[in-house]
């Protein structure tokens, strides 16, 4: 519920939006135009926060790609008539973000907000949007849980994206299944930690050991690298010796890339079992850039390519593969699938305003490219299902599908 400051700052944003479309249909009446609709059917105007500089372009750029796709896909209308995009650039950094987040809602006047990626810039913009700006705000990954737990729970926040819950959840259970599909000895319950050195990481780690002493396992080891390392060879000797045969962890696509192709020289895959949570390894980005030598290598995702739904299809179909050397993937779905939830959360409000869309994007269930997915109508998580893959002959390959993954509401 909100609070008073909540109830007054909705009632002042109410006011002045009502306040300018009065103004501006008294002046389209003064120049002899017709009067204007009322009842939040007017034009939906969407802005975007993507890092298309600084550190993780790629995410940024891949996007706007796929909202740029769902626009194609909506025939670039919602509610009947033409709506815009407006993008901001957040730089990769939490300022960026914020300040972004306000230009876009006090000079452009958005009805809801796409992004940020990162999860410390979401963690920065969520509670401007919570206390001020009172729109919905559909972040395109931040999984680390300081994003969506805590001060950053949200009835305005919705997560396309699945948080470290999710996926070490999925990954642990993917794990215990391993012994199913491939013929090499070793202990689920022993596993080296690898992982970036920031929030993600960290996060990930603690969420993994706490799953782990439920169940009698233990992460044997860590190995952290910094953000940005080019030479991981200290770091792969440590995986290398490591006393667990399995290497688990989480990586952004940059340090996957990394570490997959210098792997190569150290035998790694010959030598430990490697599977990572939120799929880097059998991620599309990634296989883009280092084709077979991730063959053999394991991880978890929400996206299948290889799914024949006619979603995924047209996802495709629609993905402009002839201007880009990249492959169709999650970070492009996550800002075409964000897109298309607040497009069918404003048609089925018949509203663009804000509370209308927050109260219909609440429980709202479609099929998206990652499947059968709902937004918990409590707390804006994704129920999703999750996919155990390898890849063969530089082919995704899936192994094993745990359904309906959503962790406790920690709002």
């Amino acid at each position: 519920m909100a609070n008073n400051n909540e109830q007054s700052s909705v009632r002042r944003r109410r006011f002045l939006k009502a306040a300018g479309a009065t103004a501006a249909a008294t002046a389209l009446a003064g120049c002899g135009g017709g009067g204007g609709g009322g009842g939040g059917n007017d034009s939906a105007k969407i802005g975007i926060l993507a890092p298309l500089s600084g550190a993780t372009p790629t995410t940024g750029q891949e996007v706007r790609r796929g909202t740029e796709m769902a626009k194609e896909h909506l025939g670039g209308q919602i509610l009947g008539s033409d709506f815009e995009l407006v993008v901001r650039d957040t730089q990769s950094t939490p300022s960026g973000a914020l300040e972004g987040a306000r230009s876009l809602v006090t000079q452009e006047d958005v009805d809801a907000i796409i992004g940020p990626s990162l999860s410390s810039s979401t963690a920065s913009v969520v509670p401007y949007i919570k206390n001020e700006a009172q729109i919905p705000i559909l972040p395109t990954q931040a999984s680390a849980t300081e994003a969506r737990e805590g001060d950053n729970c949200s009835d305005y926040s919705f997560f396309i994206w699945p948080s470290n819950r999710h996926a070490v959840s999925a990954g642990v259970d993917f794990i215990n299944d391993l012994s199913d599909h491939i013929d090499r000895d070793f202990d689920p319950k022993r596993m080296h930690f690898f992982a970036a050195d920031y929030s993600l990481g960290q996060n990930n780690l603690s969420l993994l050991r706490e799953r782990l002493s439920e169940e009698g396992g233990e992460v044997t080891g860590t190995t952290l690298a910094p953000l940005g390392t080019q030479d991981l060879s200290s770091y792969i000797s440590e995986l290398l010796n490591s006393d667990a045969k399995l290497i688990t962890g989480v990586m952004p696509a940059s340090l996957a890339i990394t570490l997959i192709n210098q792997a190569q020289d150290y035998n790694l895959k010959e030598e430990k079992i490697l599977m990572f949570n939120s799929g880097k390894p059998v991620n599309q980005i990634v296989q883009a850039s280092v084709g077979g030598a991730a063959d053999g290598w394991y991880g978890t995702t929400f996206y299948n390519p290889t799914s024949d739904s006619e979603i995924n299809q047209t996802f495709k179909e629609l993905y402009p593969s002839d201007s880009t050397s990249l492959l169709p993937n999650a970070p492009c779905g996550s800002g075409f699938e964000t897109l298309r939830a607040l497009a069918k959360a404003m048609e089925q409000a018949g509203s663009t305003d804000g509370d209308d869309v927050v109260n219909a994007l609440g429980g709202l269930n479609w099929q998206s490219v990652f499947g059968d997915t709902t937004f918990r109508a409590s707390d804006g998580q994704i129920e999703v299902d999750f996919i155990g893959a390898t890849r063969q002959n530089t082919e995704f390959t899936p192994m094993e599908e745990y359904s309906d993954v959503i962790p406790p509401n920690m709002c």
